[in-house]
């Protein structure tokens, strides 16, 4: 998951403090159980229909037959 700056900060210092895998482990808990608050991890962006933009693939209305 891409961090913000605030979340790259509070992982840096809980990897200082636990060590480096505990505490990734530890930072990524602590974000799923909402602890950490807002803006410590991006957000996908979605299209217009809620779906992922990154897999969105041509319209049928723009591919060309040959």
């Amino acid at each position: 998951m891409p961090l913000t700056k605030k979340g790259m900060k509070i992982r840096g210092a809980m990897e200082k403090y636990y060590g480096k895998k505990k505490g990734k482990a530890v930072f990524y808990a602590s974000e799923n159980k909402g602890s950490l608050g807002e803006g410590v991890v991006k957000k996908k962006k979605r299209g217009s229909s809620g779906t992922d933009v990154s897999r969105r693939g041509t319209p049928k209305s723009e591919k060309k037959e040959y």
